[in-house]
């Protein structure tokens, strides 16, 4: 949905009609500083790239300007703010018996997207396993509901959930639930309500999204593999979770620099 809309926003009322071959990048270059948001830009810079990449292969131009150089507008590193372990507890036992506890509980234990973790069916637990399958992608665009694929091939997975995750869900489920995990509530709805009680019983909280954040961010400091990670989070490419997860805290830098130590001076 985010592709159609960057086409519909940004490409076609600059480029539809525009001959092909006669697109240059100093043209595209323009037009991406015309962007008020440097996210926006790439975004639409992906797009635009692709359609020009297809249209080269099917022979429909000779001009494949992007083998060119294109300067893109600088992005500014995303920093999401994420929970620490403590804040983690604090949070699942602040939901317990909450109409939400099952999504929040998957949302913060298994690293999924906000889309998939609202799209989730009970069916879609396999609790023998102590797995989840994500099978769909929920979003709420233009005032409805959008049940789409997931992103990638790799975003259609299977992950594992945490022993204490499995054990409470089972007991939530009561072994005839069916349906969402969050009921008939929307996407948005459910953020409005995990932030209302939140804010009621004074809870550590981030957005929705930076759930998934914290899991992985904590995944990678408990020691976990970085490709490991990246599989428990869809990531098609690792370099994206080397880029948003991967952040020593200040105690394991130390412990570096020990070992780093160690290993001259005992030379």
């Amino acid at each position: 949905m985010g592709y159609e809309s960057a086409y519909r926003c940004h490409i076609q009322s600059k480029w539809g009609g525009v001959d092909m071959e006669s697109i240059t990048a100093s043209d595209i270059e323009e037009w991406l500083g015309s962007f008020k948001r440097a996210g926006a830009a790439r975004k639409a810079w992906a797009v635009l790239r692709a359609i020009l990449r297809l249209a080269y292969r099917r022979g429909v131009t000779d001009n494949d300007v992007t083998r060119r150089e294109i300067r893109l507008p600088h992005l500014r590193r995303y920093e999401p703010r994420v929970l620490d372990a403590r804040q983690v507890r604090r949070l699942l036992k602040g939901f317990y018996g909450h109409a939400l506890e099952a999504w929040l509980l998957v949302s913060v234990c298994a690293g999924l997207r906000r889309c998939e973790s609202v799209g989730l069916e009970w069916a879609d637990l396999d609790l023998r396993r102590g797995t989840v399958t994500v099978k769909r992608s929920v979003q709420w665009v233009a005032g409805h509901e959008t049940v789409t694929e997931p992103k990638t091939d790799l975003s259609r997975r299977t992950v594992a959930l945490p022993r204490f995750a499995v054990k409470r869900l089972a007991e939530l489920r009561h072994g005839t639930k069916t349906g969402r995990l969050v009921g008939n509530l929307n996407a948005n709805q459910v953020a409005n309500h995990y932030r209302s009680w939140c804010r009621r019983m004074k809870l550590p909280c981030v957005p929705p999204r930076n759930l998934r954040h914290t899991f992985g961010t904590l995944a990678i400091k408990a020691g976990t593999d970085i490709s490991v990670v990246a599989r428990q989070l869809g990531h098609s490419d690792i370099q994206t979770t080397a880029r948003y997860y991967l952040k020593p805290d200040l105690s394991v830098l130390k412990d570096m620099q020990k070992a780093w130590q160690k290993l001259i001076l005992t030379c």
